[in-house]
């Protein structure tokens, strides 16, 4: 025999939810939610503090690099004309 509906459980439209039962627990859902969702945000605004941190390190880094090659290119520079005043002195 086909078991009737009312044997299934609970409807589509109350399963996962159960009613409040009573205001004291009404209160502590209400409570939790509320601190769930800024829990939620200040982790948000947390990781966007520490992707921002990370663009200014890496731009940082990046402009390092940039002065360490122009600083080597210029040590080159100044290498290579030392020794060619070294050796004119030479010939002389």
């Amino acid at each position: 025999m086909p078991e009737s509906s009312s044997s299934q459980g609970p409807t589509p439209k109350t399963q996962g939810r159960s009613p409040p039962v009573d205001p004291v627990t009404s209160l502590k859902r209400q409570r939790n939610n509320v601190a769930a969702r800024k829990y939620r945000q200040k982790r948000i605004d947390r990781i966007s503090e520490l992707e921002a941190e990370l663009r200014d390190i890496k731009d940082e880094r990046d402009d390092l690099r940039i002065r360490l090659a122009r600083q080597e290119a210029e040590a080159a520079a100044l290498r290579s004309m030392l020794q060619m005043n070294a050796g004119k002195g030479a010939q002389r």
